[in-house]
């Protein structure tokens, strides 16, 4: 049964932006840049007789084409747990109104996602012991990429 996710690819001068970034904190384990990806819907397992019906249905998407532009650093978890590092988006309008037609689009085979969406790139994931992240935080807080075309 395959997992599923949609996603954007990211440029190659972002991708390697986002790679710069790595620094050796214990417990990370960062990404490889064939790994580096915008999320814009998990799916999840599906059967393989849907994974056809979820392309034919998400073939009748019409978003017009933005702007997207990475921007800050941060975390899901808690201080004391934290889960994932990620690069943030500026201005994710655009963004969120393509995962809206993406939701639409899908209802019939997929429940409503109950997660809020946080547009992200998930830079590392923290391993069971977690780590410190604050100086990476506070460094790279300002973190901007130039936007880039999203079509």
């Amino acid at each position: 049964m395959p997992r599923l996710f949609l996603g954007l690819e990211l440029p190659e001068h972002q991708c390697q932006q986002l790679l710069a970034l790595r620094e050796p904190i214990v417990s990370l384990r960062w990404q490889t840049a064939a790994q580096l990806h915008l999320t814009v819907r998990f799916i999840g397992d599906v059967q393989d007789l849907q994974v056809a019906e979820l392309t034919s249905a998400l073939a009748a998407l019409d978003a017009p084409a933005f702007l997207l532009q990475l921007g800050g650093v941060g975390y899901f978890g808690s201080p004391q747990r934290p889960s994932i590092l990620w690069a943030g988006v500026l201005a994710p309008a655009p963004l969120q109104a393509l995962r809206e037609q993406v939701d639409e689009l899908i209802a019939p085979w997929c429940a409503a996602d109950p997660q809020r969406f946080v547009p992200h790139v998930t830079l590392a994931r923290f391993g069971r012991s977690g780590g410190l992240v604050d100086g990476f935080l506070a460094v790279h807080a300002g973190l901007s990429s130039p936007a880039f075309r999203v079509d």
